[in-house]
């Protein structure tokens, strides 16, 4: 065992310095060794791909490792950074290379979402829009996106008639993530298949999401909010919702046909919520008697995970003995500490 393990630490010893290495390398020389390497090995090479996210890069070395690639390739992660930002002739000749024929995964980050993205809809499993413009008016026409299954919105600016036209496009959608977007005020949620979504109230500027309807989700399984200021969320069917977060202090407003909650606080309960076995809740000041009326409000609960700004009651620490059905409750203080 312990000839194995020195062994194990000389080769992961070796890969840290060959890591080093090939990451203090020039970014053409770097696009060179990329252009040679099959797809999916270029793809793990998170030495390769942690350089260029974390430097500027050259315009002209993506435009060459496209064109000197043999392919196929199924993931393209557009750079964030450029020495000098490319043209946008130059984006569209990248998202029209023939390599990116069966693109799978695309991360694509640009001031404005260029025509030629269409032509990859029908492939992608996978995408992930950063910093862009959607068009909008009678000559946009909404991606078709039948085999995504994945989609992340990130500081996007779309109108709320996009969002919900580019929704209705994804009929095999499971995952959508939404932070940090302007332009709509109101999401409503109809999908036969989404398993997760997670959401905030959008960009500190412009339009921001302030009302989510999930109207019919047969399949949400998780509900996840990132936000840190009021919003509106209205669940009226999601029958297999189990995990729920993060409730804060006083945000958002929750509602489940006539049980609502102002963040962890309940403001009244007609119903239980009784799929509910995950809950997270967030920067609160806590007692113990609100936290046992929440808990009457899940009764199935599993997990709860607490983080807490201040506590009152002395019989607080008691919570241990209490006979609620949980498997385990996780307390952190506001440093989080447990």
């Amino acid at each position: 065992m312990g000839v194995l393990t020195r062994a194990k630490n000389r080769r992961l010893d070796l890969e840290e310095r060959l890591a080093d290495w090939i990451s203090s390398l020039p970014d053409g020389v770097l696009g060179d060794i990329v252009s040679l390497l099959p797809t999916k090995d270029g793809a793990r090479t998170q030495v390769l791909s942690s350089h260029s996210a974390g430097s500027s890069i050259l315009a002209s070395n993506i435009s060459h490792i496209l064109s000197a690639h043999p392919g196929p390739c199924h993931r393209f992660v557009m750079p964030r950074r450029y020495v000098e930002y490319p043209s946008r002739r130059t984006l569209d000749g990248w998202l029209r290379s023939p390599l990116l024929d069966n693109l799978q995964e695309l991360d694509f980050n640009n001031s404005l979402l260029l025509p030629s993205v269409h032509r990859l809809s029908s492939t992608l499993c996978v995408a992930r829009f950063g910093a862009c413009r959607f068009a909008d008016g009678n000559d946009a026409s909404p991606l078709q996106l039948p085999l995504l299954k994945q989609l992340t919105l990130f500081a996007v600016e779309i109108s709320e008639s996009s969002l919900h036209a580019l929704l209705a496009g994804c009929p095999v959608l499971e995952s959508l993530l939404l932070l940090h977007n302007s332009g709509f005020r109101r999401l409503q949620i109809v999908s036969s298949s989404l398993r997760s979504v997670g959401v905030d109230s959008g960009g500190l500027c412009g339009i921001r999401l302030q009302q989510l309807d999930i109207d019919n989700a047969p399949c949400l399984e998780r509900l996840l909010y990132f936000g840190r200021t009021e919003m509106n969320i209205s669940v009226i069917s999601a029958p297999r919702l189990a995990i729920l977060g993060k409730l804060f202090d006083g945000f958002p407003r929750l509602q489940f046909g006539a049980t609502v909650f102002q963040g962890a606080t309940i403001v009244s309960m007609s119903v239980v919520v009784s799929s509910v076995k995950v809950l997270a809740i967030y920067d609160v000041n806590l007692c113990l008697d609100a936290l046992i009326n929440l808990l009457k409000c899940f009764p199935h609960l599993q997990k709860l995970y607490i983080e807490i700004k201040r506590v009152w009651g002395k019989d607080w620490c008691t919570y241990r003995k209490l006979d609620i059905g949980l498997r385990k409750i996780v307390l952190r203080n506001y440093r989080g500490n447990k």
